[in-house]
């Protein structure tokens, strides 16, 4: 009895040593499989740069919230290339804001005074990475990357007017290229998961997107900062 007690018990010490040896064996060679591929998600404040949104050297600029998705793929150990899509509203200063001489300037001219603005945001960027990692499990703890693409915006505005009748409101949207320059820092917060602070710039290729022209020498530019949340994906699952 005493010896099919200790065979036993020998059975059952290997049998799990096998499996733990098993898993950790799988452990081992899922982490060796590369995630190459990400998700993020983004919410933050932006502004923009337009004839009248406010004042960029006085910071009197207002910000509004916005939010963003992107995928993204590693291609090499130093780049990755994602594209985005985003949403992020704007509104100019108040009338009040500019002075008479200001105002009556685009009263003569036809320009809008005011305007809101919801912009959808659409664009694809190779991004460098300045520390290179092989796998996701190599990573740097913390990283910089930047990059610039191409993108298309859509802008949705609700502009006022005024003139001698008073003021009126006008509703219009607009199609427009732009070239998204970004640059992030980001930190690891696990193997799989990363929290990064995104900065993106706009440069769009239109001068209108306030209803208002030629009041500043450059075209209008959006402008985002963002805190994102970074997810490399399982190749053999959907997400995790």
């Amino acid at each position: 009895m005493k010896n099919s007690f200790i065979t036993s018990f020998f059975v059952v010490l290997l049998t799990t040593g096998l499996f733990i040896t098993s898993a950790n064996g799988q452990n081992f060679y899922k982490e060796k499989v590369p995630r190459n591929s990400f998700l993020q998600a983004g919410v933050g404040l932006g502004t923009i740069y337009a004839d009248n949104a406010g004042g960029v050297r006085n910071l009197t600029l207002l910000l509004r919230p916005g939010l963003s998705f992107t995928y993204g793929k590693k291609i090499h150990k130093h780049w990755d290339v994602r594209a985005n899509i985003g949403y992020q509203r704007y509104k100019s200063q108040d009338a009040s804001y500019y002075g008479p001489t200001i105002v009556q300037t685009w009263i003569a001219r036809d320009q809008a005074v005011t305007s809101k603005n919801n912009l959808l945001f659409l664009d694809v960027i190779p991004s460098f990475y300045l520390f290179s990692s092989e796998n996701h499990t190599r990573r740097s703890k913390i990283n910089v990357y930047g990059g610039a693409g191409i993108g298309l915006l859509m802008n949705s505005n609700q502009t006022t007017k005024i003139d001698f009748n008073g003021t009126s409101n006008h509703k219009d949207t607009q199609l427009t290229g732009y070239i998204p320059l970004k640059g992030g820092l980001s930190y690891r917060l696990d193997i799989y998961t990363d929290i990064a602070f995104e900065g993106t710039l706009m440069l769009t290729f239109s001068d209108n997107l306030d209803g208002n022209e030629g009041y500043n020498r450059l075209n209008d530019h959006p402008m985002i900062g963002q805190i994102v949340i970074r997810r490399y994906l399982n190749p053999f699952k959907s997400i995790y």
